[in-house]
């Protein structure tokens, strides 16, 4: 059994997707213990770290796969007719014979002397040798990420074109106004043999508006959720925990913090608890530190590294020592309330304020969201912060119960995929799915979620 992984995060510096596909990982051994998993990656170093034993995938293959031309940049110079006929014969080959198209690639590259030459070959060989194609949670089906969503797409759909079992997880859909975008989905999301969504809110809304079966729909809630719920401390902690992501996609810039910053540090004040640091982004061009720093600066008051915490586990350990979170990052918030911790989130974008809403919504409450730019938010947010840490041991056991359950539907789901496809890969009747015990959620994706206390 060959199992091929594209979580849509590729250089492992995000803990929450590393945290997401180190809970696919761990789920689909269950199912499959003796199978060769690899992943698509652009950092295999780093994926040895995070996920050893996994073997890595060139993402630079994919990319060279789908953006190398024939003629390279001189194809501008050709007649518009003969380039359109060009890239039609191009996008033929790459779905009809991809290896051929990958090995003309290949020799290009050798000849131009491109270090990355076998890079095509040998995604189109990982592709070739899968039994099981899976996606890893993300939240790149959404405009702010159309390149990345496209890759993914593409990895998904060489698996359908060639009949091979392929499904998502902990996914988050949307916003989707691109139309390519929105058009990609509508030809590869339909065909996937199941789709775990970790919010009902607004994904399972578009699924079925570009055609998904409401069958092969299922709302599990994020597939980290497990990982930071097993440390949930004895008792809540005593401290603030504090992330901002400063981000195009997320809207939040300089006068965002002005507006943060004074009310999180009256709040602290008031309640006397100090700030712990949350960074979950470690990009050089969006690390979280960087920004919780100039959002903390002159605060004189954080006890925790602000570059640090670069895996998972190190991370969640961080948030259990928080009686309330107040985050721009939807994995600081899942962190926190798959720990029964409240949170105060932060937002400035539609992208985010779904996220948001989502979470609030499976986990009966327990996350208040706070929109950056509306009048008086830092006066709401610093309310926000104070009725959350005032509220936070009579909200954790329903929130810890409501992580209970999600954490329930995910195996449950990873279950049903186990149900149609056996030890070989050879993908069974798909009408014996999730039997033998296992809870159906498929079908019921537009149900009231359960209250928090069930």
């Amino acid at each position: 059994m060959r199992i091929l992984i594209d979580s849509g995060s590729y250089h492992c510096l995000n803990v929450g997707d590393v945290a997401m596909l180190q809970a696919g990982i761990e789920r689909l051994r269950g199912l499959w213990p003796g199978a060769s998993i690899a992943i698509v990656t652009n950092s295999p170093d780093a994926l040895a770290l995070h996920c050893p034993g996994a073997e890595p995938v060139p993402l630079a293959g994919r990319v060279a796969l789908l953006s190398d031309r024939f003629f390279g940049r001189a194809d501008r110079r050709l007649p518009a007719r003969l380039r359109s006929g060009l890239d039609a014969l191009q996008n033929h080959m790459r779905r009809r014979w991809p290896a051929l198209l990958a090995a003309m690639i290949a020799g290009k590259r050798a000849l131009a002397l491109r270090g990355d030459f076998w890079a095509a070959p040998a995604y189109v060989r990982a592709m070739k040798r899968a039994d099981l194609v899976v996606a890893t949670g993300a939240g790149v089906f959404t405009d702010s990420f159309v390149e990345n969503a496209t890759g993914v797409l593409e990895t998904l759909e060489f698996a359908v074109r060639r009949n091979v079992p392929a499904a998502a997880f902990g996914q988050g859909i949307g916003p989707v106004t691109n139309p390519a975008l929105r058009q990609r989905m509508s030809e590869v999301l339909p065909r996937l043999d199941l789709i775990g969504l970790r919010e009902r809110r607004e994904s399972v809304r578009l699924l079925e508006a570009i055609g998904v079966d409401p069958a092969r729909i299922t709302v599990t809630g994020d597939d980290a959720i497990e990982m930071a719920n097993r440390v949930a401390p004895p008792a809540t902690g005593g401290a603030i925990g504090v992330n901002v992501r400063v981000a195009t996609y997320a809207g939040v810039g300089g006068s965002a913090i002005d507006v943060i910053r004074p009310a999180l540090q009256r709040a602290a004040n008031r309640v006397g608890a100090p700030l712990v640091a949350l960074p979950i982004a470690h990009h050089p061009d969006c690390h979280d530190g960087t920004a919780i720093r100039e959002l903390l600066s002159g605060s004189g008051d954080t006890s925790a590294p602000l570059v640090g915490l670069d895996t998972p586990a190190k991370a969640i350990a961080e948030v259990s020592r928080c009686r309330v979170v107040v985050t721009g990052s939807y994995h600081a918030a899942v962190f926190a309330l798959a720990q029964g911790i409240s949170v105060v989130a932060i937002a400035a974008t539609q992208y985010y304020l779904d996220k948001f809403f989502g979470l609030a919504e499976i986990f009966g409450g327990g996350c208040q969201t706070v929109v950056l730019d509306a009048p008086g938010a830092s006066a709401e947010l610093e309310a926000a912060i104070v009725a959350g840490w005032m509220d936070a041991p009579e909200r954790r056991q329903l929130l810890l119960r409501a992580a209970d359950t999600q954490i329930e539907r995910a195996i449950a789901a990873y279950r049903i995929l186990g149900g149609m496809i056996d030890r070989t890969g050879t993908r069974t009747d798909p009408r014996h799915a999730g039997t033998a015990g296992d809870v159906r959620i498929a079908g019921q994706v537009n149900a009231q979620p359960p209250a928090a206390g069930v």
